[in-house]
C-alpha cells in the first residue's frame, strides 16, 4: 500500500471538486464519489493481502480462527461507524453522529461477547486450578 500514491490521489479529487464546485455542484460530488472509489479499490487489494496473512498467522498459532473473525468484524464496526460519523458531522448533523458512534461501540460490544465469554472462563479455569 502506497500512502504517497492515496494522498495525490485525494488531493487531486479534493482540489477538482472543489473547483468544479462553483459551476456544478452536482460534478462536484460526481468526482468526489469517484475519488474515493478508486482509493477503495486500490486500498481493497492490499487489505486482501493482509487477512491472508493475518490467517495464515492464526493457522499456525494455537489461536482459533473464531476470534480472527471477531476481531475482523469489529475493526470493520469502527471503520464504517467512524466514516458515517464524519459524513453525519460534515452534513452539521452532530446528534445524528453520536447515535451512530453509540451504535457502533454497542455493535462492538456485542460481536466481541463470545471473546469475554472465552476469556472469562479461562480466568476462572486458571483460578480455580490455583486453589
Amino acid at each position: 500500500m502506497n500512502i504517497i500514491s492515496i494522498c495525490v490521489a485525494a488531493v487531486v479529487s479534493s482540489v477538482f471538486a472543489v473547483l468544479l464546485k462553483k459551476q456544478n455542484a452536482e460534478y462536484s460530488l460526481i468526482l468526489s464519489i469517484c475519488g474515493i472509489t478508486l482509493i477503495v479499490t486500490y486500498l481493497i487489494s492490499s487489505v486482501v493481502i493482509a487477512i491472508t496473512d493475518i490467517k495464515e498467522i492464526f493457522s499456525n498459532s494455537s489461536l482459533s480462527l473464531s476470534y480472527l473473525e471477531i476481531l475482523l468484524k469489529c475493526v470493520g464496526i469502527c471503520f464504517i461507524t467512524e466514516f458515517t460519523c464524519d459524513c453525519c458531522k460534515d452534513a452539521s448533523q452532530n446528534a445524528l453522529s453520536y447515535a451512530v458512534l453509540l451504535s457502533g461501540r454497542l455493535c462492538v460490544l456485542i460481536t466481541s461477547l463470545p471473546l469475554f465469554k472465552e476469556f472469562l472462563s479461562l480466568a476462572l479455569n486458571i483460578t480455580v486450578g490455583a486453589v
